[in-house]
């Protein structure tokens, strides 16, 4: 499913195993790729570009695992990581900070 939702120049750069799903960061995009079918999109695929109006924040690690809350614009989704893959989720969101800067510096040009 990964493979399909890519760009052809789209690279992955980040992974991360999440309860029902994986976070991806790459190139351009985050992305949530869902496990199963009864999750809207019926792709199973959100997608946000790297831009200056994406934000995720972290949330607390209780009962072991951590919630990832991401924002863009007014829409909402949340994204639980295993306390286990929670370091892997920080280094994430790091990267995507330092890419949705980089956007703003080029003037809210929407992505590396």
């Amino acid at each position: 499913m990964l493979r399909a939702a890519l760009a052809p120049s789209e690279r992955l750069t980040h992974a991360v195993p999440a309860v029902g799903c994986t976070l991806v960061l790459t190139t351009r995009r985050l992305l949530v790729i869902r496990e199963g079918s009864a999750f809207r999109p019926k792709s199973g695929v959100r997608d946000w570009p790297l831009d200056p109006s994406l934000d995720v924040r972290t949330g607390l690690v209780r009962h072991r695992s951590g919630s990832l809350i991401i924002r863009h614009g007014r829409e909402m989704t949340s994204v639980f990581v295993p306390s286990e893959e929670w370091a892997a989720a920080v280094q994430l969101i790091g990267a995507l900070r330092s890419r949705t800067r980089r956007a703003r510096a080029d003037g809210h040009s929407g992505g590396a």
